[in-house]
């Protein structure tokens, strides 16, 4: 299994915030007030080290957070589960990732043998971009990741790597540490009939499950079948069935509104009472009980 090593003091506090919540596009406007229009960001923060599950549109909010915060030398890991738009859009505006006392690391797999950081430069090349990536001075290092990695972020906190069904590829994430466990599992294809068995054991016991939900079963099983999505009800059934302890629906459809979202979470609470939906608003500490 490969292996690498983070550098990080060990953690005393791990606290959850959601950045960016959509998929596919961003979606601003008065039907998406409560629950967020972003694409994808989500952090898990270690004291002053931060872990970054993709880098949608909320990177950019996650970026004028931190200066808010007036302080530099911030350190972190950005880990892309794939490089559609809707999860790489953030990086060219992450103000953090401007200035070089920050030190940011960015993982993601190789694709077609091309290495993340070309892959990445590509966006920001003109003509679609003016600003190129060796600009963002805070990103130091830029690493492959692989299905079944590992990489040892401080003394008793991993992240392990999964491999999810999803057009072009994508990996999914666990960190675990003596506080807790995350999952973070979005743009996954289940089959037709039942469950990825891959996918149940990798969640299996975690704290906090973030699993993609961008379907109703109906659209799941017509459609939009093959396109690379989990409906809510698989995201509960994996839940209940892995026996987690929360769950987490992201990645919504862009044309999901505030009072959609509140009937899926309503029929999602029915397979997995503790299912909650995912929000630019949501905040989860692990230390909370």
């Amino acid at each position: 299994m490969p292996h690498v090593t983070e550098t990080g003091d060990r953690n005393k506090k791990m606290e959850l915030q959601f950045w960016g919540v959509r998929g596919s596009i961003p979606v601003p406007g008065l039907h998406t007030v409560k629950v967020g229009g972003n694409t994808t960001c989500v952090t898990l923060r270690l004291d002053d080290y931060i872990l970054v599950f993709d880098a949608g549109t909320g990177l950019r909010q996650l970026g004028r957070y931190l200066e808010d915060e007036e302080r530099f030398r911030w350190r972190g890991s950005i880990f892309l589960t794939h490089y559609h738009w809707d999860h790489i859009q953030g990086l060219p505006f992450f103000e953090a990732a401007f200035r070089e006392e920050n030190r940011f690391n960015i993982y993601g797999e190789q694709k077609k043998g091309t290495a993340i950081q070309e892959i990445l430069s590509e966006q920001m090349e003109p003509p679609y971009f003016p600003v190129q990536l060796d600009t963002l001075e805070g990103i130091v290092n830029f690493s492959e990741a692989q299905p079944g990695m590992e990489i040892k972020i401080s003394p008793g906190s991993v992240i392990r790597t999964v491999r999810l069904t999803h057009p072009g590829g994508a990996l999914g994430y666990r960190f675990d540490c003596p506080q807790g466990s995350l999952c973070f599992i979005t743009d996954h294809e289940h089959p037709a009939e039942g469950l990825s068995e891959s996918v149940v054991e990798f969640v299996r016991g975690t704290t906090v499950l973030i699993h993609d939900a961008q379907y109703t079963p109906e659209e799941k099983q017509g459609p939009k079948a093959t396109w690379g999505h989990s409906s809510w009800e698989e995201a509960a059934l994996v839940a209940r069935e892995a026996q987690v302890k929360k769950l987490y629906l992201i990645h919504h459809d862009p044309d999901r509104s505030d009072q959609d979202l509140t009937v899926i979470l309503r029929d999602a609470q029915s397979v997995f009472p503790n299912t909650k939906i995912a929000t630019e608003s949501t905040v989860y500490d692990f230390g909370d009980k």
